[in-house]
């Protein structure tokens, strides 16, 4: 019997399962960095131009796109845990066009595989955790979420810069290959399961994933019962749109917020952005990765003890002053004058990665903890795909307009509007965000409804008024 509280070894086994599609998803992610690398020293199988290579990076943003809506509809559909077993073999098709290409259009259609796999992941993998987690831990399960995709990133920057072509793509499709077969193991979520009319699975789902006593096996059990009401069961868009148009509004705000403040960016440009401080591509990538899963440490340890929104906030200001510091710093050389002095080479250095720390301990992965929270089991997948949509759409304006605002003003200019973005984005989130720690689905449904987050706030600051 484990020790720890409601059985959260058996959680933490689950989560991490269902979490290792985000890991293929961000070694998918990852490989064109060294992709890159590969191509232009002539080592790659397949010879791409400057506009083959644009369209190679670009197709997984496409199958992600057009993947988001059917993966939300198909999650409430076929349920969370065949939704995400889908991504095992469509990622591992990719790897293996991969592996075996020798024309342009292999990598393209292996792109675009993982793109859809991506977005099936990153739009079921969230809402499952949340699910399945109970009230107390479920903020820092959601650290596994982070961390598999975070690792998926590192493990494709690291293989990347020390093995070859064929290695990284022997690498990527192993790691489909154990996860179809973990995966078995893991039952379907307890509440898609109570909003299909399943309560006896449910219930045997949820035992599954709890190791309590049956007084409070019975209450958790009621909450799911409760949570997923049968006017409830039959989510649609207009539900989406209106009776959740609130939890909606902010969710997609935030969502807009995390690559509006320039996190893609620094990721895509890292060595234009790093011109001057000595570091190779592949170096600057590993070092990035590396602050990625290190931030995942903090936001685990207060995410639950401190809540949503103060993690919401630091992660804002912090994110602001480092943007002002990487805009100061390249205002005095404007970031093209080799000659850079050693000591704002590496204060350049810390600043992007204190930014890119600061952006991964609150913008990054509190989202995936309050999109599944916000929202009742019926619009969760619909909202899930308007996040995942948000967010890749955001992605792409903001790589779009980087090179031309950096012809026109400065490398400078980037960064004085991240900053600006960024700051605003605080503000949004100390006046409109809602604190969830805590709370049952069922209470943070019941919040939105009647507004009661904003109403306690308000008898606070009249009580301490007094």
């Amino acid at each position: 019997m484990s020790t720890l509280p409601d059985g959260i070894c058996k959680q933490l086994f689950a989560c991490f399962i269902v979490s290792m599609p985000l890991l293929m998803a961000g070694t998918t992610l990852g490989w064109s960095s060294p992709m890159m690398e590969y191509t232009l020293k002539g080592t790659a199988p397949v010879h791409l131009t400057s506009d083959q290579e644009s369209w190679m990076v670009t197709l997984i943003d496409v199958g992600n796109v057009l993947l988001s809506l059917p993966a939300g509809i198909m999650m409430d559909r076929i349920g969370r845990k065949l939704s995400v077993y889908l991504t095992v073999p469509i990622t591992l098709a990719g790897w293996i066009l991969i592996l075996t290409a020798r024309q342009p259009w292999h990598l393209y259609v292996a792109r675009f595989l993982h793109g859809s796999a991506m977005a099936i992941s990153l739009i079921v993998s969230p809402s499952y955790v949340g699910e399945m987690a109970s009230i107390s831990v479920r903020g820092s399960l959601a650290l596994v979420v982070e961390l598999t995709y975070a690792s998926g990133l590192l493990l494709s920057y690291v293989v990347g810069w020390l093995a070859d072509y064929e290695t990284l793509a022997i690498v990527g499709a192993v790691i489909p290959v154990i996860t179809g077969v973990l995966m078995v193991w893991i039952p379907e979520s307890p509440y898609f399961l109570m909003m299909i009319g399943k309560s006896e699975e449910a219930a045997q789902s949820l035992r599954k994933l709890r190791n309590c006593g049956n007084e409070e096996f019975e209450e958790e059990l009621e909450i799911v019962r409760l949570s997923v009401t049968e006017d409830k069961c039959k989510g649609k868009l207009t539900d989406l749109l209106h009776r959740d148009r609130a939890p909606l509004i902010i969710v997609l705000t935030l969502a807009a917020l995390q690559m509006a403040c320039g996190a893609s960016v620094m990721e895509a440009y890292a060595s234009s952005v790093l011109y001057g401080t000595g570091l190779s591509p592949n170096a600057s990538a590993v070092i990035f990765g590396l602050f990625i899963v290190v931030a995942c440490v903090p936001f685990a340890l207060t995410v639950d003890k401190y809540g949503r929104r103060p993690l919401f906030m630091a992660s804002c200001v912090g994110t602001t002053l480092c943007h002002v510091c990487i805009a100061l710093l390249l205002s005095q050389n404007d970031g093209y004058d080799e000659s850079i002095k050693a000591v704002d080479g590496w204060l350049l250095l810390a600043s992007v990665c204190g930014a890119e720390f600061f952006i991964n301990i609150g913008l990054m992965p509190v989202l995936s903890v309050i999109q599944c929270e916000y929202f009742p089991s019926d619009t969760r997948g619909l909202a899930n795909s308007a996040v995942v949509f948000t967010i890749t759409f955001t992605s792409t304006i903001m790589l779009k307009i980087y090179q031309p605002v950096t012809d026109a003003y400065g490398k400078r200019a980037n960064f004085i509007g991240y900053a600006a973005i960024t700051f605003l984005g605080g503000l949004f989130c100390y006046f409109w965000v809602p604190e969830t720690k805590g709370k049952s689905f069922l209470q943070i449904q019941t919040d939105f409804e009647t507004y009661a987050w904003r109403n306690s706030k308000t008898r606070r600051r009249n009580y301490e008024r007094i």
